[in-house]
């Protein structure tokens, strides 16, 4: 028997955000499994691009639960419209074999939304949504890897009890309806569909100034994101989030609304923030990865919001995550002996500075990762397979 892992497609609806533009490639990826015997496909999370559809965008900066709730088929309807051919050879690979999907942070819509799962059930015939997966007899455990993730987990109001949605959901929809709206008749769609792809994040500042200059824009494209984003910070849900989330600091926050230091300041407390988090390792799921392996069950607390059957998850000889689009694979040395640690890494597009120079350019590369597992009476074995596409920009 052999199961495929995936994750981090972010297949989306054809407007600014939807940058996968692989569909050719995964579709003879399918096809060469398509006509075997026991074969199961894993989606482990942000395989569908939902938060940042054109549907979520039109309900506009509504409360993370009226998101949920309101969305319908019809965002199925524009990401399958957009990806038709990838959506049929999808459809027939799930009459043959079984489909997991595990949801992440950009589609955790479709585990609470009732009109959302009928619309995929009815698309797919073999398929099961779930918080994530895990198989008993492998002890393979297979979750995204937000939980882990300060802005992209759930969270408990301390004072309330109430769960408290990811600050990163409310940042990234501020930014596509305040930020991607107001410069979508300035720039080129590259541009909007590029700029949340720059990594490290650092090079963000640096990426805005090539482009404006490349393109000979009449606008500082960095001073307007930076603006935004300060607004963004100056709404009351994010510093609610901040002040549950951060207690203890949480009169920081201040700083970004004072009317003394101005935009400069601005910059440079986003240019720390983002400096602090690039001197964290790479893949920061590894810390967590570790824990799980070794049997330490602090992890479990972090599971709010995909807690649903949780209480059946037992040793864990195997874990597969996504969600930091770096692919990573690493044998972790336990008292008992090795297990095993994959990061699916993710089919979304990388930008990357050329060199150190800021004048260099930047390039745009994807991995298009997949993982094949193969069980047989020997145990099981795993097959990584990356094919590296590299452009200029």
């Amino acid at each position: 028997m052999k199961r495929i892992f995936i994750s981090d497609l972010h297949i989306g609806d054809g407007s600014a955000k939807d940058d996968f533009l692989y569909d050719e490639d995964l579709i003879d990826f399918l096809n060469d499994f398509m006509d075997e015997n026991e074969v199961e496909l894993v989606f482990v999370g942000d395989c569908l691009e939902i938060t940042e559809s054109e549907q979520v965008r039109s309900l506009g900066l509504v409360p993370f639960e009226e998101v949920v709730e309101k969305l319908d088929g019809g965002v199925l309807d524009a990401i399958e419209k957009r990806h038709t051919a990838l959506f049929d050879v999808l459809k027939r690979f799930s009459k043959r074999h079984k489909i997991f999907y595990v949801v992440g942070n950009h589609d955790y819509h479709l585990l609470k939304n009732e009109s959302l799962q009928k619309a995929m059930k009815e698309r797919f015939e073999k398929l099961e949504i779930l918080p994530f997966f895990y198989d008993e007899r492998y002890r393979i455990l297979a979750l995204h890897g937000n939980q882990f993730d300060t802005l992209n987990r759930f969270s408990v109001d301390r004072k309330t009890g109430k769960v408290i949605p990811p600050l990163g959901d409310f940042i990234s929809r501020y930014m596509m309806i305040e930020f991607d709206s107001f410069i979508s008749s300035f720039v080129p769609d590259e541009v909007i569909k590029d700029y949340d792809n720059v990594r490290p994040l650092l090079d963000l500042f640096h990426w805005f100034e090539y482009v404006t200059e490349f393109y000979d824009l009449g606008m500082d494209l960095l001073e307007e994101w930076v603006k935004k984003f300060l607004e963004m910070l100056r709404t009351e849900e994010a510093r609610r989030w901040i002040k549950n989330n951060f207690p203890k600091t949480h009169w920081l926050s201040r700083v970004f609304v004072n009317r003394f230091g101005g935009l400069e300041l601005g910059r440079i407390l986003v240019r720390t923030a983002y400096r602090l988090r690039r001197m964290r390792r790479v893949d920061y799921l590894l810390k967590w990865a570790k824990g799980i392996l070794k049997g330490k069950e602090r992890w479990r607390e972090y599971m709010i919001g995909y807690e649903e059957g949780l209480e059946r998850v037992g040793k864990v000889d195997i874990l597969v995550m996504g969600h930091i689009h770096h692919f990573s694979y690493n044998i972790i040395p336990v008292r008992d002996g090795k297990k095993l640690y994959i990061n699916c890494g993710s089919w979304r597009p990388v930008v990357e500075k050329i060199g150190l120079r800021r004048k260099s350019g930047f390039h745009k590369k994807a991995e298009l990762p997949k993982l094949i597992f193969h069980f047989s009476q020997g145990g099981v074995s795993v097959k990584a397979s990356i094919t590296g596409i590299l452009g200029n920009i």
